[in-house]
């Protein structure tokens, strides 16, 4: 048997392109929509369920993991003027990466714009969260 001990403490940081726990960032056109602690995750095997915001703002992003890291659904809520959903293969496009802890999910989404809610448009969109 094999023991060791360090006076060192270690350090756990997280690898660049990460957030902290519980925060989560939203960019939308190129446009940051600004960075919250209001996140709330939950898992389902290997299906992850991410939310951020409330009923007038926000996002929801499902990621399953496993074999590969692959974006579900999207479904951006009035964020920086836009309301707009991927749904693979149907709408939009999205792909998805786990960075340390943090979750990221980017692509085009299409919807419209709170401006012009009649209006079909796209928008691109970076969505991060560590949960």
């Amino acid at each position: 048997m094999v023991a060791g001990c360090s006076s060192k403490q270690g350090t756990s940081s997280q690898p660049p392109g990460s957030l902290p726990p519980v925060t989560a960032s939203i960019t939308i056109n190129g446009q940051s929509a600004g960075t919250t602690k209001d996140v709330r995750c939950w898992q389902d095997g290997w299906m992850h369920t991410i939310e951020t915001g409330d009923d007038n703002s926000g996002v929801r992003v499902v990621v399953t993991t496993g074999d590969d890291v692959t974006a579900q659904s999207v479904v951006i809520n009035n964020v920086a003027d836009f309301n707009g959903s991927v749904w693979p293969n149907d709408i939009g496009k999205a792909q998805a990466s786990v960075i340390g802890t943090t979750f990221r999910v980017n692509g085009t989404a299409e919807g419209a714009t709170t401006a012009e809610p009649t209006k079909r448009t796209t928008a691109s969109f970076d969505i991060k969260a560590n949960c």
